[in-house]
């Protein structure tokens, strides 16, 4: 994050200051912790407060107070963060007398109270802010905003002690249209020409805060879902209006977030704004799928749809518009050289960054250099953005756009034997009830099957036994005990796999006959083979024999994607197939490495030598092995091959993904990063790559960090983005002889003109028939997948088959035709 980094660099320039400015230190660290409050990271905060709080003058203090308070009811300690909001309350008062600092604080205090049921203190303590409030010149403004807003929260959270259904639909209701004039009366004081988002398309030209308008047109549209959802048993008139009110909220939240995406800069922004679009469009899925659902209107199902797919890999959608910003707009290839040139800076000097603050004692001096160069190239970067943006207008709108294909044209779009699936999953959410208690947390996984002649659209509610169902599929699978697999372990696999199974396949298992399945998954579904999914339960009384059970893949093509405009996009475009692969096979001789405060050693791989050797029986390849199999000699090779191959170990960094890694073979003697035998997703990120697939063969390279909207955050996802439009990966670490064979296999087959998701299907059918139980282990042959475009590489057998056959018939006839003419001739004599 800029902002961080920003943050960092004033604290570490301040602290080299003799004498040391305490005051300056200080806020330093607030606005550090204030970034890390926003991003959710609680404890960190409290870490924070712990070293400077004491140092702090007092309005850093009240500051402190209250991201404290918050953090404390967030980390569920009620006790801890009602003493710090009342700390807020009398050191304001103290110090600031009847001013904004002490409404604040008593509208903080307000919230937190109502938040945890205790409505009329809550009340009492809102009175006394707008009492001060009141008392301002001002009359309109940000601080009234948020007074409207709280006291839109205590309307709408409020208790309603009664047992008579009916009593309680009507005083909910009440309380619920109370909150939705408490909300439009904060946007008024925002100074928003424009109060009723549900009956209007807002445009917001000028206000005092947007972001505080988002937050509150989008809780007027939760608002009248919920209204709406008092009637879901009569779903009468009231009903759809209220849904309809609630996706008119909705959808001028999405479309002014489009709109902050071009005006915000700061970091603490662009987080709060995600988070915003991400509830925002969990929301919009939700209303839509009820509307849909109630009056069976496709308008409905293509809203849900395409908030879905904005959602998906959103990096991913920003590039695509990126390129064809630059495609049309004439934009000087100096500008775009001097753009990478300063990502790459930023990339490298950030890495050097990170790997230095995970020593047990940091070169401080080295820390302020680093952050000297990243904090320069980021400044320069941001001006360049802004020059490009005023120089080439064309260029700022099309990269901004948001056009995305609606559900009849990628209908046009599939051939008929393609069917495509897209899971979107709900996050849980703890919702009020009656008696001012929590709910029960609850998934829902909405679905959308697409075919080129039928169009599906579910809701599950998910149950807890079918979430332990997914999360003890995926742990089996990967499970690093797999030669000690106890037979009870064997059959709860095969339940909770067949259980996965009724839930996400299932349903639309009647129209999968003889299709190529692409897969849209979403959150933990990233982590899932759907190839061992189980269409039929064993019988769990005899001893589980793994090569003998029903997988999906036995019927099933599956190809997995990020999106399906992604997916279909990439398909359109064709590279040129010079049929060639690169082979990178490091050999390694047990280097040891420290990677976050943390030891490792390379172990030896002596399987992907014998890999790359089967392969280039195969198919044409070049490979570089040993010393030769360097960083730096990918970096100039891989732009000029069809095919990647990386046969290497990888380290997944889950907390910070963009410095998950590939091994290249270790030069010691390196004193540049481009060549010391890492590549991280960051450098593989402003790679150039003109490869149609890229295959990584190694060690641990799926398994990044899950991020909401990006998809699995990975390697396998930064040569995505580089301009690769299909990676085979794995999702766990790959045992060394059957990863051999498979990839052995697959390559054989994508050979033979196989699509590469039926080569790699067919690859691992093959492992199977020549495994016995023991090999057919789910963890030996499942993990790899085949992600974006499946078309086929090389030229189908058949179709020289076809071809040959073709010359032979019209030699045959032009042979028959002559001797018919020669007959003829010799008649006539």
């Amino acid at each position: 994050m800029n902002a961080l980094s920003y943050f960092n660099q004033a604290l570490n320039t301040y602290m080299s200051i003799s004498p040391i400015n305490y005051e300056d230190i200080t806020n330093a660290y607030y606005s550090i912790a204030e970034i890390y409050y926003t991003t959710l990271n609680h404890q960190k905060v409290i870490d924070i407060a712990k070293e400077c709080y004491l140092s702090a003058d007092t309005s850093t203090q009240i500051y402190f107070d209250d991201i404290l308070g918050g953090s404390f009811y967030n980390l569920s300690n009620n006790n801890k963060a009602d003493y710090y909001y009342r700390h807020a309350i009398s050191l304001s008062e103290e110090y600031y007398g009847s001013s904004l600092n002490l409404a604040y604080a008593y509208m903080n205090y307000a919230d937190f109270l109502s938040r945890i049921n205790k409505y009329d203190k809550a009340v009492e303590n809102l009175s006394l802010a707008f009492n001060i409030l009141e008392g301002q010149q001002e009359t309109l403004g940000k601080e009234l905003s948020i007074y409207y807003k709280y006291e839109g929260n205590i309307y709408r959270n409020r208790t309603i002690n009664t047992q008579e259904i009916n009593r309680f639909k009507r005083d909910k209701r009440q309380n619920l249209l109370k909150s939705i004039d408490s909300y439009k009366k904060g946007l008024a004081a925002l100074e928003v020409s424009q109060i009723d988002p549900e009956s209007s398309d807002i445009k917001i030209q000028q206000t005092r805060s947007l972001m505080d308008c988002l937050d509150l047109i989008k809780a007027i549209g939760d608002v009248y879902l919920e209204i709406a959802l008092l009637d879901n048993e009569n779903k009468g008139i009231d009903f759809s209006e209220n849904l309809d009110y609630a996706l008119s909220c909705y959808n001028n939240t999405s479309n002014l977030i489009q709109q902050a995406r071009k005006e915000i800069s700061n970091d603490e922004s662009k987080i709060q704004l995600s988070n915003l679009q991400y509830q925002t469009i969990g929301k919009i899925i939700e209303t839509a799928y009820l509307a849909y659902n109630y009056s069976g209107n496709q308008e409905f199902l293509d809203i849900a749809f395409n908030n879905s797919e904005q959602l998906k890999s959103s990096a991913l959608f920003d590039k695509i518009a990126n390129e064809l910003a630059q495609e049309n707009s004439l934009i000087p290839d100096s500008l775009l050289e001097l753009e990478r040139k300063l990502n790459n800076t930023i990339a490298n000097y950030s890495e050097l960054q990170y790997e230095e603050l995970n020593y047990d004692e940091p070169d401080s001096s080295l820390l302020e250099e680093y952050n000297d160069k990243i904090f320069n190239a980021s400044r320069q970067r941001d001006e360049l953005n802004r020059f490009m943006e005023e120089s080439y207008p064309d260029y700022y709108q099309l990269k901004y756009s948001n056009s995305t294909l609606n559900l009849n044209d990628i209908q046009d779009r599939l051939e008929r034997k393609e069917a495509i699936v897209e899971y979107f999953l709900a996050e849980p959410a703890s919702e009020k009830i009656e008696n001012g208690s929590k709910a029960d947390t609850l998934t829902s996984l909405y679905t959308f099957f697409i075919t080129s002649d039928n169009i599906e659209f579910h809701k599950k509610t998910l149950s807890n036994s079918e979430i332990q169902a997914l999360e003890e599929t995926f742990r089996f699978m990967s499970s690093t005990d797999y030669l000690f697999t106890r037979n009870e372990d064997a059959k709860q696999y095969c339940i909770s796999s067949h259980n996965l199974y009724k839930v996400l396949i299932a349903p639309f298992e009647q129209d999968l006959s003889e299709k190529h399945l692409t897969i849209i998954p979403d959150g933990k579904l990233n982590y899932i083979s759907f190839d061992g999914l189980l269409k039929t339960l064993p019988d769990t009384s005899e001893a589980i024999r793994f090569n003998e059970l029903n997988y999906l893949v036995k019927d099933v093509n599956i190809n997995y994607a990020n999106s399906v405009n992604i997916f279909l996009k990439n398909k359109a475009s064709k590279p040129k197939l010079r049929n060639h692969t690169l082979a990178f096979a490091p050999e390694y001789n047990s280097e040891k490495f420290s990677l976050t405060g943390l030891s490792y050693i390379l172990a030896p791989l002596p399987g992907v030598q014998k890999e790359v050797d089967e392969i280039a029986k195969s198919v044409n390849t070049t490979i570089y092995r040993s010393k030769n199999a360097s960083e730096q000699n990918f970096r100039n090779e891989s732009g000029n091959f069809d095919i990647l191959h990386l046969a290497m170990h990888a380290y997944i960094n889950d907390s910070l993904p963009a410095y998950s890694r590939l091994a290249f073979s270790q030069i010691a003697d390196s004193t540049t990063l481009d060549n010391d035998g890492w590549l991280n997703t960051a450098d593989i990120y402003n790679l150039d790559l003109n490869a149609s697939m890229t295959v990584l063969s190694a060690c641990n390279t799926g398994v990044g960090k899950l991020q909401k909207g990006e998809g699995l955050m990975s390697l396998a996802r930064g040569f995505l983005y580089a301009g690769c439009p299909s990676v085979v990966m794995s999702l766990w670490e790959v045992e060394d002889a059957a990863g051999t064979k498979i990839m052995t296999y697959f390559y054989k087959y994508l050979k033979a003109g196989k699509t590469k998701d039926e080569a790699l299907r067919l690859a691992k059918l093959k492992y199977l028939e020549g495994s016995n139980s023991r090999l057919a282990h789910p963890h030996y042959w499942m993990s790899f997948k085949c992600i974006g475009d499946n078309s086929p590489v090389y030229t189908s057998y058949d179709l020289y088959f076809f071809a040959i056959l073709i010359l032979l018939i019209i030699a045959f006839s032009i042979d028959q035709g002559i001797r018919i003419k020669k007959a003829r001739r010799n008649r006539q004599a």
